[in-house]
């Protein structure tokens, strides 16, 4: 059985098969209070969750930016597709007689331990020909002989510490390697009400990927936007309750109300859509409680415009 070829007729550029170790340094950094709240869950010592497996697999699925990421970064809709292509995978795996399962495993530290991948300034993961635009997705594999194999790549320093994706950044990146998780707009997808400073810094609908956009390592390519994602995911589309036609393009849960509606009423305000404010009042009816924050920082604003 061909592993890589495998990847490819699932989707993916490649992947890596790598030996079930614990990531201690990682869960260091965990416990210090480093990353989001939502690394909890991350098995950092895969060998202890999933005792049957003998290796990761690690699945690299790219994607180019679209010429204007002011609506929705390409990242949101490429790892729908990557979870999709996994989900393949997984199916054509367990048919060869390899058991498989998807796991949730800290991915940028396994590669970046390896020397697959290196740190950048804000918290991405380089990897080459990619920069940091790709979606990973791992998994745990029972093969018939244990995994012993180190990539014939060499760690190394990508980084410049140009400072250009600090100077972009809502305030997270610190340089040299040093990151703030609340003060990244991306943490505000969970479903909390977003602080207003936050809100008049969201540039576009799922987060944000301007440390991405400036950074000088990565690829200039760009593509157009689809037309389906530009209409579906307009704020004002969403507001109008399209929801459910935006769960092929990004996901369900990516899609469900207490993320995607919560910053459509912002970017709308933020975008100056004057035709959003009769859906505005409409949803403050309904649903004004739950999103009180959101919505009065929408209305007050396009009420002023």
């Amino acid at each position: 059985m061909d592993i890589r070829a495998l990847l490819e007729n699932a989707g993916f550029a490649e992947g890596f098969v790598l030996p079930v170790a614990p990531y201690t340094n990682w869960t260091r950094h965990r416990q210090d209070g480093v990353f989001h709240p939502n690394t909890a869950p991350l098995a950092d010592d895969p060998g202890a969750v999933y005792p049957w497996a003998n290796a990761v697999l690690i699945c690299v699925y790219p994607y180019t930016p679209y010429e204007d990421e002011t609506l929705v970064a390409s990242y949101y809709p490429a790892s729908n597709r990557a979870y999709h292509a996994m989900k393949r995978l997984l199916v054509t795996l367990n048919e060869n007689s390899v058991r498989a399962e998807r796991a949730e495993t800290p991915y940028r530290e396994q590669l970046a331990a390896y020397g697959i991948g290196a740190r950048m300034d804000n918290q991405l993961l380089y990897l080459e020909p990619y920069g940091t635009y790709f979606n990973l997705q791992g998994a745990m594999l029972a093969l018939p002989e244990p995994v012993a194999y180190t990539p014939p790549r060499k760690p190394e320093e990508v980084c410049d510490h140009c400072g250009l994706c600090k100077t972009v950044c809502f305030g997270a990146i610190k340089g040299d390697y040093a990151f703030d998780w609340t003060r990244c707009v991306h943490t505000y997808m969970e479903g909390e009400p977003i602080p207003r400073d936050a809100m008049e810094w969201l540039p576009s609908l799922l987060g944000c990927m301007r440390c991405q956009t400036v950074c000088p390592k990565n690829p200039k390519t760009t593509v157009p936007i689809p037309n389906e994602i530009r209409e579906t995911l307009d704020p004002v589309a969403v507001l109008q309750g399209n929801r459910k036609e935006a769960e092929p393009l990004i996901g369900k849960n990516l899609a469900a109300p207490k993320r995607l509606l919560r910053q459509a009423i912002v970017l709308a305000a933020n975008r100056g859509r004057e035709d959003a404010l009769l859906h505005l009042f409409q949803l403050q009816k309904t649903d004004g409680a739950r999103f009180k924050e959101e919505l009065d920082y929408a209305i007050s604003l396009l009420q002023k415009e």
